[in-house]
């Protein structure tokens, strides 16, 4: 059996509770990581951590808190930033200040801004070299740890953890700044991982959030998020895990909402019409119920696909042509088409570059592309983020940033004609139902003043919608781009 890439050791004092270890692993099975989680129980501390660390066999050893502190998304955060080997050790402490003694000021602060160490990663060496030297018993080898370090000249980095035992009395007033400190605290702990963006190809990635069944990436170069792991070990789809822990909608929420998508999908029909000549042909990637092809059919030569057999059922039943397929596997027996439409569904496909590669071979020269995706970078998507992450990759694989988007499509050999806000239609039915599940305080004086606006209303959902052209010739700097082989899982 081959060693595993990581050891977290979690030295348990006897008699001690030992809900971590299950956490951890649970925690762990997500990252894609070979792994063991030593738990070796000994009343004094500092003798179950040295015991832990020589019975390690991983070339990560991450030396956990029993109590557990912080989210154990933490674990892979400092993992990552060893693993890259940028760095020996790794010490995780929170951002809040610390009631230490001044002593322990003293030790520490030429290492660390904060002397509050909560969480430990090394390589095997170090862990070794800096474990066996200690000779402390209790808690404070942690702190002889950190000064050995410094000592023996290990390169050493800091990262921050918020405490998960800190609880939120007014979540809804206290989002904006949670927002904006989750962005700095980023943006001060970003390093490079060994698992790259599968947009830009970028190491310069961190965990933004561990979710049901999967931990949710962002990349500091190109602002995307994306999952961990697109498949599950069996290759199914991993978005059945989100599904089940995503938030419920009102049964009656498909036949109600039915008004809704259909003036949804003649604001889109009337956003690409002034765009294309009278017998143009159309291809829609995801029709969904058909209502979108239902209004194009009535005026172009329309096409659509879908890979869900239920889709495209639904979508045939209203007399339309579409095919059940995936993009990859779709073959295209007639001209080329003159426009492409992509609503929402761009977020889904497992490899960006490869889907637009596929897309300009459909298209013909000059034609269209009409894409509209959630925005990472607008203030909806930043203020709702960690509240809705499960909910947003319910049926997402990745959520793209406005940058990365449009530099996508122009690496891809598409020119960007328009770039804009999108707006939905959404019936009054369920926003009532997220403003009781949400809001339950102003739901009362919402319910009145829901009455003097039209029903369905339209909104913004935080989402833009691009306009591209098919340029002629190659793409822009393609060798560049596919000369870079991902490591990200799919």
């Amino acid at each position: 059996m081959s060693a595993p890439g990581v050891s977290v050791v979690v030295p348990l004092r006897q008699g001690g509770a030992g809900n971590a270890v299950a956490a951890i692993e649970r925690y762990l099975e997500t990252t894609g990581f070979t792994f063991e989680v030593l738990a070796p129980e000994n009343e004094q501390y500092a003798v179950a951590l040295r015991r832990g660390v020589s019975d390690a066999k991983g070339g990560v050893i991450v030396v956990v808190d029993p109590e557990l502190p912080y989210p154990v998304s933490a674990i892979g955060d400092a993992v990552a930033m060893v693993d890259s080997g940028g760095t020996d050790i790794v010490f995780a402490s929170t951002r809040a200040g610390h009631r230490g003694s001044a002593i322990l000021r003293s030790i520490l602060v030429p290492i660390l801004p904060d002397p509050s160490i909560q969480l430990s990663a090394f390589t095997s060496t170090a862990a070794k070299i800096v474990a066996g030297e200690s000779r402390l018993v209790d808690c404070r080898c942690d702190l002889e740890i950190a000064f050995l370090a410094n000592k023996y000249g290990f390169r050493v980095e800091r990262l921050v953890v918020q405490s998960s035992s800190r609880k939120r009395a007014y979540a809804t007033l206290d989002s904006i700044p949670s927002a904006i400190s989750i962005r700095l605290a980023n943006r001060r702990n970003a390093y490079r991982a060994a698992r790259r963006c599968p947009v830009c190809f970028s190491a310069h990635v961190w965990t933004a959030a561990q979710i049901p069944g999967n931990v949710v990436r962002e990349c500091g170069r190109c602002k995307c998020r994306y999952l961990n792991q697109f498949t599950d070990d069996e290759g199914a789809p991993v978005r059945r895990v989100l599904r089940a822990h995503a938030e419920v909608t009102p049964p009656s929420y498909e036949a109600h909402s039915q008004p809704a998508r259909e003036k949804t999908s003649l604001q889109r029909f009337n956003w690409l019409r002034g765009r294309l000549s009278s017998r143009a042909r159309i291809l829609e990637i995801g029709v969904r119920d058909g209502s979108f092809g239902a209004i194009a059919a009535n005026e172009y030569e329309y096409a659509g696909i879908d890979p869900a057999s239920a889709a495209a059922r639904q979508a045939r039943a209203r007399g339309l042509d579409v095919t059940c397929a995936s993009l990859s596997s779709f073959v295209n027996t007639g001209p080329a088409f003159d426009a492409i439409t992509l609503f929402h569904v761009f977020e889904n496909v497992p490899d960006p570059h490869d889907a637009l590669a596929r897309i300009k071979d459909l298209l013909k020269p000059g034609g269209m592309l009409f894409l509209s995706a959630l925005d990472t970078e607008g203030l909806i998507y930043v203020f709702s983020e960690q509240k809705r992450m499960a909910q947003n990759f319910r049926t997402h694989l990745i959520l793209y940033s406005r940058s990365a988007l449009i530099e996508l499509l122009e690496r891809s050999g598409f020119e960007i004609a328009d770039v804009g806000p999108d707006f939905e239609y959404r019936d009054q039915k369920l926003v009532r139902h997220w403003l009781q599940s949400h809001h339950p305080f102003i739901a009362p004086l919402a319910r009145v003043i829901l009455k003097l606006l039209p029903d369905p209303m339209i909104v913004s959902t935080g989402s833009i919608r691009i306009v591209a052209k098919r340029r002629a010739g190659m793409p822009l700097n393609a060798r560049a781009i596919r000369s870079v082989e991902p490591t990200h899982a799919r």
